[in-house]
């Protein structure tokens, strides 16, 4: 992913590990019949998680992909209309 630094990457490989404990977690805690209340609030917890690695991908991928092609006037347009399509489908 050439939109992120190597340190960026690292970070981000712990954080979604994390996240796939707290996933694995939610498999057991359904499993053992855990309040729904404790089960929705670890999925809030993940989904939480989730953003904040979707919104340090979009950053690095504004600030280098989306920036190097407005600079260079190579398919600006386009790469940010694909942008746009993809927040749109997170309604």
């Amino acid at each position: 992913m050439a939109c992120i630094s190597e340190d960026e990457k690292k970070k981000l490989i712990v954080r979604l590990n994390r996240i796939s404990g707290q996933i694995n977690g939610l498999g057991k805690m359904i499993e053992q019949d855990r309040e729904c209340i404790d089960v929705l609030n670890q999925i809030v917890s993940a989904q939480a998680a989730l953003r904040g690695v979707w919104k340090q991908v979009v950053r690095g991928h504004l600030s280098h992909c989306v920036a190097d092609a407005i600079k260079k006037d190579k398919h600006s347009d386009e790469i940010i209309e694909e942008l746009v399509e993809h927040i749109e489908k997170l309604r």
